[in-house]
């Protein structure tokens, strides 16, 4: 997936499904980077934003992709979702502190359209989950 130009990855068995971006409720009093609650199909979600919880710009309209952890699911919003290709093969690279983003990037993944950040889903989720 894309978001401001960087590119990023989850782990695929951390994604339950890709949603065109709807609108959501706003939650008085969240970060900025919540942006508010989603009812998909009876159930309430949380959606963020991966660009401005990264300190990146947003380009357009987005995608939600709704991942899960814990048996908690969170849906991010990203500006594409370019591909789901498999890494399993490519080693995950270390990345150093400033780049780590508080420890929500675990590392990077080379794949074929290039690299990317590979996102922790668990602490994503925590991060998120633990201010709403």
């Amino acid at each position: 997936m894309e978001v401001g130009g960087q590119r990023f990855a989850w782990e695929l068995a951390q994604v339950r499904e890709i949603l065109p971006a709807r609108n959501v409720t706003r939650l008085p009093g969240s970060p900025a980077w919540v942006l508010g609650l989603l009812n998909l199909r009876g159930a309430v979600l949380t959606v963020t934003d991966l660009g401005v919880r990264f300190g990146l710009p947003s380009e357009g309209i987005g995608t939600v992709v709704v991942i899960e952890s814990d048996g908690r699911a969170l849906g991010v919003r990203v500006d594409a979702v370019l591909s789901v290709a498999t890494a399993e093969q490519a080693p995950l690279e270390p990345v150093d502190g400033a780049r780590a983003a508080d420890g929500l990037v675990m590392g990077m993944v080379r794949m074929a359209a290039g690299p990317a950040a590979l996102v922790d889903a668990g602490a994503l989720c925590r991060s998120v989950l633990a201010t709403v």
